[in-house]
């Protein structure tokens, strides 16, 4: 800060410092004062100096010049005049008005300066271009940033019967000015999500002043089943200034799974007349027989059914030759099928009735009406089924085994009465008829049938028209783990009774099912869990299953260990190439309890601290299986999966920084030297490593870094084995030299060994050597500018500042006068450029001719600040 004091001092002694605002000349002097280049300047509000160059044209007369805004002082410059002093050796001004830059949302804006005389001078006018027009481009966000009001998920259900429409809320942060278009699509669906969405792009406006805007899409009821389908609504663009915030541009939509679709399993049944009781499934879930499950199931669903027959020859007729056992209480006009939530298949029971007269084959047809569907249900191929009755005979009927279900097993853990074994009575069904039965085993066991059920031994009776009968057997349960054992049920022709006869299939083989897991109970050994072992001779995964319960039988337990790295623990991530085996293990029992697995680890591989191997049960499997029918036994008894984790000390090293930020330093000033410490982390400490690096300048100023400013310019630096930490150490050397900003890249190059790598993304660093001993100059008053000065009201002075030391870059030095320069002066607060390599720049003052009687002043001062380098 250099302070000027006005005193009452002889005019005479300010000669050559005071400079009139005209010059007297000849009457035939003349001259015009312009803007000469650029006059019309777009900037940004955060870089915003604008340079207006005032040229004068004609005779060299001593000219003073004010720059000054049209209007009202907005607060967006940090000064709204500027003065010039164009000597009569000088063609040429250059003055700066500098943007203010605040956190002010704005749109654009346009101002317009000025350019005039101070005073009349004889013989100068201004011509031009003398308007100049300044736009300050919208900032801070002027016109908004746009985002979702949420990025969670949103789950909806596809309406029934109706469309459905979802709303999403956009919001608009920040400046509100202008109207902006934002567009949006919808994608990455299963399918084209105009299939189930309207629409699937489009655009929504925003107005003025607005912050909130809410827009819909339409979900489709498309009658099609589906399983979940998930959509990402994605804002794609922007129009009209704003911008995307995007980390919320987009969300993501699920369509529950829905229209769950209903239909008869098949289109056409035939069946004898002697069938007696037939079962007409109906399914959910399907759309073909074997098809996979598609559509919702959380939820009850119904449908109704008609029975349709016409009448003559061909027809069935409805009470005399088949009976709709659904049917309670006639007449039945729709009957109602209701499926609850996850079942999929049921049963509608007909009884054929047999009659004893010669008859032609008659059909009746069951129609699903779609018209009755309640639930999230829809109709699709089969929706008819022909049931076709053949001829009959036999009054009395055949007494056989139902053979529909085969092989019959009974699980004698949950069953202690079973009601499974069915005779039938085709043909006839006059009269009660009666036959004998048995059981026995057929094994080479010779223990008694009543050690596993009974009795064994009875009669299945039939009533006058009955069609089908049970052979109810009692189950024997006990804990002793057993195999499967079989049995044999024979009806005994000689013992019918009632005229009706006894026909294949007379036998039937069945089972009780192996029990209290006598073929083992598997899981993960609870007293040694799985680990990650490091060996001298290698790394592996150890592993100990158990085998409770029995230990009958060979058994196949097939498992999966997959390696994930380090992040969510999910399968897709898995990475082959780093276990010795394939993914898939087959592990095989032969009558153990205890089973060591060891899986050997590549020597080659690179394991990642935090990474994880995910070991999952998959399949268990008895190996030579006798009698050949599904086991209850093996099964798995624990959790299926088992996850470790890579610890720092099983891990291979991944070597990095531990920040990729920008280092700055300074060069010192107390002492010779001074040394900066970069930390390197390692991730994963098992063995020895060796990392090298090396410094490489960069930017504009390479040149000018050399071993005077730092070293050493390459190294290396050595983990031992446990070792997690190191660091990089390099020397600052001190100098007097003026120096600008230098800049050098600190790379790590390499490792010295397979499995240690380097740390993706922290492989390098920047370092900045700051600009030191005042690259850009020291600024003061010349010691001729420090006055005192006395002036009049509107005339001028002219002041110079001139910079020591360093002249390296071009340099902006703001100054202003106090404590009220800008009531008394034009030019009061300004900003002056220095160029490389120049040391003085003028400032001209003009005092304001306000009119305004006053008394005599008792000075001001000039401070200067150095607002930035460019």
């Amino acid at each position: 800060m250099l302070p000027v004091f006005v005193g009452m001092l002889p005019v005479l002694l300010l000669a050559g410092l005071i400079l009139a605002l005209s010059i007297p000349g000849t009457t035939s002097e003349s001259a015009t004062l312009r803007f000469l280049g650029e006059t019309d300047f777009i900037v940004n509000e955060s870089n915003g100096v604008v340079r207006l160059v005032i040229e004068r044209v004609g005779d060299p007369i001593n000219v003073t010049a004010v720059v000054e805004l049209e209007g009202d002082d907005t607060g967006d410059f940090h000064t709204v005049d500027a003065a010039a002093i164009l000597h009569s050796t000088e063609s040429s001004k250059t003055v700066f008005i500098a943007v203010t830059d605040d956190d002010l949302p704005e749109a654009d804006e346009i101002f317009t300066f000025n350019l005039r005389l101070q005073n009349a001078t004889n013989g100068v006018t201004v011509g031009t271009p003398h308007k100049a027009t300044i736009t300050i481009l919208s900032n801070d966000n002027a016109f908004g940033i746009i985002a979702f009001n949420s990025t969670e998920e949103i789950v909806v259900d596809e309406p029934r019967g109706q469309d459905h429409d979802v709303p999403f809320t956009l919001i608009r942060e920040k400046g509100t000015y202008g109207t902006v278009t934002v567009y949006y699509e919808i994608s990455e669906g299963p399918n084209p999500a105009s299939q189930d969405l309207s629409p699937d792009r489009g655009n929504i406006t925003i107005d003025v002043g607005q912050d909130v805007m809410q827009f819909y899409i339409l979900i489709k009821d498309d009658q099609i089943p589906e399983d979940d389908e998930v959509f990402s609504v994605r804002l794609t663009g922007v129009v009209g200034g704003a911008l995307l915030r995007q980390n919320a541009s987009s969300v993501q939509l699920r369509i529950r799974r829905n229209d769950s679709p209903l239909r008869f399993s098949h289109s056409v049944l035939t069946v004898q007349e002697s069938a007696a009781v037939i079962a007409v499934n109906v399914t959910r879930g399907r759309r073909t027989e074997d098809g996979p499950l598609v559509g919702s199931d959380d939820k009850e669903v119904s449908i109704g059914y008609k029975v349709m027959s016409g009448e003559g020859l061909g027809s069935a007729t409805p009470t005399v030759d088949f009976f709709d056992l659904q049917c309670n209480a006639m007449p039945c006009d729709v009957i109602t099928v209701t499926f609850p939530p996850r079942v999929y298949e049921t049963s509608l029971l007909f009884n054929i009735s047999d009659d004893d007269m010669p008859e032609l084959a008659e059909s009746f047809r069951l129609v699903l009406l779609e018209e009755t569907i309640r639930g999230d249900a829809v109709l699709v191929p089969h929706s008819t089924v022909t049931v076709t009755i053949e001829p009959n005979d036999e009054p009395h009927g055949v007494l056989s085994i139902n053979s529909s279900v085969q092989p019959i097993s009974i699980n004698e853990d949950l069953t202690l009465r079973f009601e499974g074994i069915i005779i039938v009575r085709t043909g006839g069904s006059y009269d009660d008829v009666s036959a004998n039965w048995s059981i026995s085993r057929n094994s080479s066991d010779r223990s008694p049938v009543s050690d596993d059920l009974s009795p064994e031994e009875g009669t299945v009776r039939f009533a006058d028209g009955q069609m089908t009968a049970v052979i109810p057997i009692n189950i024997e349960a006990d804990d002793q783990p057993e195999e499967a054992e079989a049995f044999i049920l024979k009806l005994l022709p000689n013992t019918v009774a009632g005229g009706a006869k006894v026909d294949e299939p007379m036998e039937m083989v069945f089972y009780i099912q192996d029990s209290d897991d006598v073929y083992g109970l598997f899981r993960f050994d609870p007293a040694t869990e799985p680990s990650i072992q490091s060996q001298p001779e290698g790394r592996f995964l150890s592993l100990h299953f158990l085998r409770d319960g029995g230990t009958l039988g060979n058994v196949s337990m097939t498992l999966t260990a997959l390696y994930i790295p380090a992040g969510p623990i999910d399968p897709a991530l898995a990475r082959d190439q780093v276990l010795n085996v394939s993914r898939s293990i087959n592990v095989v029992f032969s009558r153990e309890r205890m089973v060591h697995v060891t899986l050997p680890i590549r020597n080659d591989a690179f394991l990642q601290n935090g990474a994880h191997f995910l070991i999952q049960l998959n399949i268990l499997e008895l190996i030579d299986i006798s009698p050949l029918i599904p086991s209850n036994s093996p099964r798995f008894g624990g959790p299926l999966n088992w996850t470790l984790t890579v610890t720092p000390d099983i891990a291979n090293g991944e070597i990095g920084f531990t920040s990729n930020a920008t280092v700055v330093v300074y060069e010192p000033e107390d002492s010779i030297a001074s040394v900066v410490s970069l930390p390197l982390r390692r991730d994963g400490t098992d063995g020895r490593a060796v990392v090298f690096w090396s410094l490489q300048p960069t930017g504009a100023n390479r040149d000018d870094v050399t071993a005077n400013d730092l070293k050493p310019f390459n190294g290396s630096v050595v983990f031992l084995s446990g070792q997690s930490d190191a660091f990089i150490n390099l020397t600052i050397m001190a100098d007097n030299i003026p120096e600008v900003n230098e800049t050098l890249l600190l790379n790590l190059d390499r490792s010295n060994v397979e499995n240690q790598i380097l740390k993706a993304d922290f492989t390098s660093r920047e370092i900045i050597i700051l600009e030191n001993d005042d690259p850009g100059g020291v600024f003061e008053f010349s010691p001729f500018s420090k006055g005192p000065f006395i002036i009049n009201e509107g005339e001028a002075v002219e002041l110079l500042v001139v910079r020591a030391q360093g002249q390296l870059l071009k340099q902006l030095v703001q100054y202003e006068m106090k404590p009220s320069g800008s009531s008394e002066f034009y030019g009061a607060i300004g900003i002056l450029e220095f160029k490389p390599g120049e040391r003085e720049v003028e400032v001209a003052l003009v005092a304001r001719p306000d009119g305004v009687p006053e008394a005599y002043s008792a000075g001001f001062h000039l401070p200067t600040s150095v607002l930035h380098t460019a």
